[in-house]
């Protein structure tokens, strides 16, 4: 028999912050792992500077070892002159994340042409009001990953893009 005042033994009372909860998620699909490793190789521009990041790309981390792949076989043999530094600046930037043992440099890195990259363009950022903008900053700001709430601000900004850019071909259809 079931009285008024049964309750869930683990009934939650408070809210999960959504960093906390896709944090879980990534952790039981076996994901985490490759998230911190996308964290660690996103560090590679900040570690070596702009002029080496625009010759050499951070490919992939294995047990350790940081695979970077670079534009010649010249930009290899200067890599393997500065490889110390650049591997104390990671694990230096990386904090406690995994520590980076080592770092093989081969030849296959083909950058894009300059004219090609353009930094300030944000697919249909001319569809959002004012409103959606500070829609979007007040569901971000209060996320203390910042990088999620970087991707979080992006998903929404391309999605309210593109029911702007449907609510207006469907105007222009009538």
């Amino acid at each position: 028999m079931r009285g008024k005042n049964m309750r869930r033994k683990n009934s939650h009372t408070g809210l999960q912050s959504i960093g906390d909860i896709l944090g879980a998620a990534l952790k039981r699909k076996g994901l985490a792992s490759q998230v911190e490793e996308n964290a660690l190789l996103k560090l590679w521009p900040e570690a070596v500077g702009r002029q080496i990041a625009a010759k050499t790309q951070a490919d992939c981390l294995k047990n350790g070892t940081l695979f970077v792949r670079t534009t010649s076989s010249i930009w290899v043999q200067q890599m393997h002159f500065v490889k110390e530094e650049i591997l104390r600046k990671l694990n230096e930037l990386a904090g406690k994340k995994k520590e980076i043992k080592d770092i093989r440099f081969t030849v296959g890195y083909k950058p894009v042409a300059c004219q090609e990259i353009t930094p300030d363009y944000h697919p249909g950022k001319q569809f959002l009001k004012e409103r959606d903008k500070r829609m979007i900053a007040s569901c971000t700001d209060t996320l203390r990953d910042t990088e999620l709430g970087k991707i979080l601000a992006r998903v929404m900004t391309l999605e309210i893009a593109r029911r702007r850019e449907m609510e207006k071909k469907q105007v222009q259809k009538k």
